[in-house]
């Protein structure tokens, strides 16, 4: 089972936890770290996965009713087959999925 920093102290939003209980079973992943919770700004009702590709795996903004940040650590060669993985998933069917490049400050 993989680590999930924090324990039982940080929260996860509801579509943030169906994502992080798929990364916990995934091979290849070393820790998740959950981050900030912000508020969604549109209202459309979808749910949708933004990857973004660092030196220490790849870091997912899980937007559902609101957005959160979530780190996944794992080698950086592996992180787009773990991301690609995630989208070939069933449970994840009704989820949009994208990557974007690193944005400093972002």
């Amino acid at each position: 089972m993989k680590s999930v920093r924090g324990g039982t102290h940080s929260t996860l939003t509801e579509t943030a936890q169906i994502v992080v209980k798929i990364l916990e079973k995934t091979p290849g992943v070393n820790m998740i770290s959950p981050g900030i919770i912000t508020k969604r700004t549109s209202r459309d009702g979808t749910r949708r996965v933004i990857g973004v590709f660092t030196n220490a795996g790849m870091e997912l903004s899980i937007a559902g009713q609101s957005v959160q940040r979530v780190a996944v650590h794992c080698n950086a060669d592996i992180a787009p087959h773990i991301f690609n993985a995630l989208t070939l998933n069933k449970k994840l069917q009704s989820f949009t999925f994208k990557t974007r490049a690193r944005k400093p400050g972002v």
